[in-house]
């Protein structure tokens, strides 16, 4: 028994990686791979903030999310636990580590979250395994950068007492003195942004398969349908042409939701 229709909901890691192994040969299969790196910069307080309590993501500023054609940044708050502040803390000894991890009931962080305008790639192994490349580009990089710099101005505005970035090597100021902030962001830059140096997560994976009016530039048409293969559809946030710029999840349904009517109207 054939099916009329197959839809491919793997993510915009595996989803590509489930075409390609599949024999789909398209020039935009598993590129333009979005990310929303993601970082923060934290700060100590003079006062107990117990950042792994309250309300979780109560705040956010999307005052820098339009620095350029609709790509920048955003703010977020994030609960800071013990295993995320292990995880970002920056480690030059186990004395100075764990007297960080100490003053964690006193730890505060402004959440970054990038709108990456130039993403990576999906290739597949010769198992066929999903290999992810993706660097930051020079354009995000710039909108990177200004990020760290708000941040640690924000968290000097809410009297923070010692500031930081998740780098693998121990850079802090404390706010007061002036052009402190300055100098402390050419430390940063001086000490990298890349791999191994500052710590970028990834929340949001997208556009992998994207959408489009041309096979020659997207992997699925206006109607999710893969380009050239009849009855094979994709419905997750690997259509995405761009990266949304926003927390993808009710994008994602909104998707499924469409890709769900059309087929059901299809076949």
């Amino acid at each position: 028994m054939r099916s009329g229709a197959v839809v491919v909901t793997c993510g915009s890691i595996h989803s590509p990686a489930l075409l390609l192994r599949s024999g789909v040969s398209l020039p935009a299969l598993g590129r333009f791979l979005a990310l929303h790196p993601a970082t923060a910069v934290f700060a100590e307080m003079d006062e107990a903030v117990r950042p792994w309590t309250g309300t979780l993501q109560a705040h956010y500023s999307d005052q820098f999310a339009d620095l350029d054609h609709g790509y920048g940044f955003k703010f977020e708050t994030a609960p800071v636990h013990p295993s995320f502040l292990a995880l970002a803390a920056p480690w030059e000894s186990a004395a100075q580590y764990a007297d960080r991890m100490a003053r964690l009931a006193r730890t505060a962080l402004c959440g970054i979250l990038l709108r990456d305008r130039f993403g990576g790639r999906v290739s597949v192994d010769r198992a066929g395994s999903p290999i992810v490349d993706y660097r930051v580009s020079r354009y995000d990089a710039v909108h990177l950068r200004r990020a760290l710099a708000s941040a640690a101005e924000l968290l000097e505005a809410a009297g923070a007492r010692e500031i930081w970035p998740p780098l693998a090597r121990w850079i802090s100021y404390k706010p007061g003195p002036a052009r402190a902030r300055e100098a402390w962001l050419a430390r940063v830059d001086a000490a990298g942004r890349g791999a191994n140096q500052l710590l970028l997560v990834t929340f949001h994976q997208m556009a992998s398969c994207r959408m489009g009016a041309s096979a020659s530039t997207s992997v699925v048409d206006p109607e999710h349908r893969v380009w050239g293969v009849r009855g094979l559809y994709v419905a997750d946030a690997s259509v995405f042409p761009t990266a949304s710029g926003v927390n993808p999840m009710l994008t994602i349904m909104g998707i499924a939701h469409r890709a769900a009517g059309i087929i059901a109207l299809s076949h």
